[in-house]
């Protein structure tokens, strides 16, 4: 009998690849005076909403030479209501550099293959259709409860239960609910702007739609009010609530 080879033990320290979900704050403005009135408007309702949640900053939409924001003073004006900025994504060299120096990560750098590529007009592109994997949409069947978090990467998710308040659904794509919608909701994670929210019972405490969010500290139109709605987004920057 060959001799009993005792199990390894695990190492004190394992890296594995994974993908996050977490807030996208887009940003339209560098200015520090713009950003900190926004930041108290967009807070004023709800403090103490966001209980510690990750957060990245997009830069895709500032002007290729918009400069540096102050960006220790916004991760830590983000911080003290409850986000956890850590990261920027689609900067310029410029915020990049400036980024990392107050400690923040850089994804979705620039590949200088892509800027040698830039740089020699006289050669032609050659298209390829890119490949594309279906992705399932992801089905909920049991009832969410507060505190519960459920994301759909990449597509759309249904749900077939209640979404009780303190609970969060996610998704890249739309969201379905067939079932009272009392909770949060955020589409479009990942910045897609044709995303929608439907639920056959509007009742929710947060929506969002491709970084676009609405509170309801103010009570809902009748005609949507614990109704079948649909929620979408309007010139990419507007929420529109309709009934189904």
């Amino acid at each position: 009998m060959p001799p009993r080879r005792e199990p390894r033990p695990a190492p004190a320290l394992e890296l594995k690849t994974t993908r996050l979900a977490g807030i996208q704050v887009i940003l339209n403005s560098v200015e520090h005076a713009v950003l900190a009135a926004h930041i108290n408007t967009l807070f004023a309702a709800t403090p103490d909403f966001f209980g510690g949640d990750a957060a990245v900053f997009e830069c895709g939409r500032l002007p290729a030479d918009a400069a540096a924001p102050d960006w220790a003073w916004l991760a830590q004006a983000l911080k003290s209501r409850g986000l956890n900025p850590f990261a920027v994504q689609n900067a310029s060299d410029e915020l990049a550099a400036a980024a990392a120096r107050a400690g923040l990560l850089v994804l979705n750098a620039a590949a200088p293959a892509a800027a040698a590529a830039a740089a020699e007009p006289d050669v032609a592109p050659i298209e390829t259709p890119a490949a594309s994997a279906a992705v399932p949409t992801r089905i909920i069947d049991k009832p969410l409860r507060s505190g519960q978090r459920v994301y759909a990467a990449g597509g759309d998710i249904v749900v077939l239960a209640a979404v009780n308040p303190g609970a969060e659904v996610i998704a890249d794509g739309s969201i379905h609910v067939y079932a009272p919608l009392k909770g949060r909701a955020l589409a479009g994670a990942r910045g897609d702007a044709s995303a929608r929210i439907f639920t056959t019972h509007l009742e929710a405490e947060l929506i969002s739609i491709a970084g676009v969010y609405r509170t309801f500290d103010t009570a809902l139109d009748a005609t949507v009010a614990k109704k079948p709605a649909q929620i979408r987004l309007a010139d990419a920057s507007q929420i529109v609530i309709e009934p189904l």
